[in-house]
Parts: C-alpha cells; structure tokens; sequence
C-alpha cells in the first residue's frame, strides 16, 4: 500500500473450484462470474484471481474481485449452494492453453496438494509465469 494515496496494489490468487461441488467453469462462461466465498479470503476489490480447476487440473480463467454480494451463481452448483456473503469474480479471460496444467504450475514453485485447500497470493515467481501464459 502506497503511504502517499492509500491506494493498493492489486494482488493476485490463485484459488481451487471443486467440480464436485459447483459447475465453476459453466458459471464462467454463460453468467461471466462466479461466487466466492469471503470467510477466510482476504480478497479486495481489483484484486485478480486464477481459478484452477479440480476437473481439468489446470488454471481455467482469470478473473477480477468486482464486488461483496450475497451468492448468486446457485444455479450452478451440483449440491445445495451455501447461503453467504461472496466476492463476484468477474471472468475477464478464458485459458485454452495448455501450459498451465498442473505439471507446468509445478516446474514454476506451484505446490499442489494440500496447497489448493486454501487461496494463495504469495508466490511471486508463480504468478509471474501464469500471467506471462495469459499475455501471448
């Protein structure tokens, strides 16, 4: 944060959609958003975050942090959706590469595992790579 104006820099994400438990991606490209959860995400608004599926094992799009709202992507989950405060990430692009599977993520310091239980922002050599894949 900039002592001058206040004003922070985005951060950037990295998260887990479980597609046993919600169609994230079907979210993505019909309604261009999804619902995430704000327990426990220390999101901001302008923040950008990727959204890795458990499916396909891969970043599937990059999205922004827009606004706090109440879920509104319930449609789309496989079990009943949760009833809570969300942060909208709008889809801003789409990955159809494939250098941003799982296996790739890991040559640039992506842990796997137990690492996608939980949003992670500290990487920077990570989001390096994975924002360099978005701009070709």
């Amino acid at each position: 944060m900039s002592k001058k104006n206040n004003i922070r820099e985005p951060k950037h994400w990295l998260v887990f959609a479980n597609a046993s438990r919600c169609n994230h991606y079907a979210s993505l490209k019909e309604a261009g958003f999804i619902s995430w959860k704000r327990e426990r995400n220390n999101f901001a608004i302008g923040d950008i975050v990727y959204v890795f599926s458990s499916k396909e094992r891969k970043i599937i799009y990059k999205t922004k942090v827009i606004t706090e709202e109440m879920r509104a992507d319930g449609k789309y989950w496989v079990e009943t959706p949760p009833k809570e405060m969300t942060w909208r990430l709008k889809a801003i692009e789409e990955y159809t590469g494939d250098s941003l599977d799982e296996s790739s993520l890991i040559l640039h310091g992506f842990k796997g595992g137990r690492s996608l239980q939980h949003p992670m922002c500290n990487n920077p050599e990570l989001f390096a790579y994975i924002e360099s894949q978005f701009e070709k």
